[in-house]
């Protein structure tokens, strides 16, 4: 028998469906934020010997071929202004390519030797405007964006980049904590209920850490908390803790083998997309691809190992030294839909919108979704056989609900999973169990 979980309520919405008409444009956008890792910034430890900026551009580029994105942010630019037109040059606007933009982030005072960065589509987007959330320790960059396909003008996005302090301790915590909530006030104050997202190097090792509880409280912040598009299995005490292996993002050297790069293998979840609950539920023309967040390069089995030794199951081999060689971060990336020239009063959210989790599974498969109105959902899991394995009529309250099927019985092999709403809208799911 199905276990039937109790409602959540904290967390709205997930993925709402759209009934759009069939004049609509739909555009999808790639997201990928990256640490690059002192680029073009000579520290001493890091150089033009073990992190050359040509070698860099290189790295990167093969990593570009595994995810090619239409917003690029990055961590650890050096300041020096020539750079952000430099990299669109050697690495972006490159084998025909010529849409690539930027705009250079900020550094107040010269308070750093590092800076944000964003880069961007201009097929698809217009930079509207540039500003600064914070500038405590660090700056905290913000980018307005339109786009250019949507006649009616009404969908914009926004990103916010942050670097927050690194190191352990609480001091350092306690940085971390100021800039979190300096932030979160300002986009309280002037970007409520709005299409955002903030992406970073968080150097967070838990997610009981103040800062990711100032990011996500939804109290505290109830018009511009954000949504972790991991949670729950991704979120918690991620730090040297294998139970998380699929989710860390830090660090790509197992070995101390260059002064450059912090070695130990992959341990820690430092780098995050999160996204605002306008997007989580596509309340406001954009919505979050359900299951698309991704820790580029994690198998899973790196916990305490190098990205590219043993053999990495998740990229080419090529990419995986390329992500060792390039920084001791992984990428993170995630896929948004834009319902383009429509009537945001005519979009109706009476779909059953779904996210499957995991996927593959071993043990339990989740089903967590949300419908706009009350009613019933009937759940059927057929074998490749067409074999009526598991059946179950649920009732879908007005927010977000959870439901585990048992798989561990099963025969390892394809399924095929098919919801069925109150308004006979249907969905299949190639379900793998493993």
């Amino acid at each position: 028998m199905m276990k039937k979980i109790a409602l959540i309520l904290l967390i709205p919405l997930i993925l709402l469906g759209f009934t759009i008409s069939l004049s609509a444009q739909n555009d999808t956008l790639k997201v990928m934020q990256y640490n690059l890792l002192n680029y073009g910034n000579n520290t001493g430890y890091c150089n033009t010997t073990n992190n050359n900026i040509n070698d860099k551009n290189g790295y990167i580029r093969t990593i570009l071929t595994a995810y090619y994105p239409d917003i690029l942010t990055v961590c650890e630019m050096g300041r020096s202004t020539s750079l952000p037109n430099d990299f669109v040059s050697n690495v972006l606007n490159i084998n025909g390519l010529n849409y690539w933009m930027t705009s250079a982030g900020s550094n107040t005072g010269n308070s750093s030797s590092l800076i944000n960065c964003i880069f961007y589509n201009s097929t698809k987007l217009t930079l509207t405007g540039h500003y600064v959330a914070q500038t405590y320790t660090r700056d905290v960059d913000v980018y307005d964006f339109k786009f250019k396909n949507d006649d009616s003008g009404h969908i914009t996005l926004t990103c916010v980049i942050a670097h927050l302090k690194a190191g352990t301790g609480t001091d350092n915590e306690g940085k971390r904590k100021i800039m979190a909530e300096n932030t979160m006030r300002y986009l309280e104050s002037n970007y409520r209920e709005r299409n955002v997202l903030i992406m970073g190097d968080f150097n967070l090792y838990t997610s009981a850490e103040d800062a990711y509880q100032a990011l996500t409280n939804q109290t505290a912040y109830p018009n511009s908390y954000f949504i972790d598009p991991l949670y729950p299995y991704g979120v918690g005490a991620w730090n040297n803790n294998g139970s998380y292996a699929e989710y860390h993002t830090q660090s790509t050297h197992k070995d101390n083998d260059s002064d450059c790069h912090s070695s130990g293998g992959m341990d820690d979840r430092f780098d995050f997309i999160l996204m605002s609950e306008n997007i989580y539920g596509g309340r406001d023309g954009i919505r979050y691809v359900g299951g698309s967040y991704n820790a580029l390069g994690n198998d899973g089995r790196r916990f305490n190992k190098s990205i590219n030794n043993p053999t990495n199951y998740a990229v080419s081999q090529d990419v995986a030294d390329a992500l060792f060689g390039n920084s001791d971060h992984i990428p993170v990336t995630m896929e948004l839909v834009a319902y383009l020239n429509e009537d945001v009063n005519e979009l109706t959210t009476n779909e059953l919108s779904y996210d499957i989790f995991p996927n593959p599974a071993s043990k339990e498969l989740n089903i967590r979704f949300y419908q706009d109105s009350f009613g019933k959902a009937n759940i059927l899991l057929f074998n490749t056989l067409g074999q009526l394995v598991y059946s179950d009529n649920i009732f879908v309250d007005d927010s977000l609900s959870e439901y585990v099927i048992p798989v561990e019985d099963l025969q390892k092999g394809l399924y095929f999973l098919n919801i069925t709403n109150a308004d006979g809208l249907k969905k299949t799911i190639k379900i793998i169990v493993e």
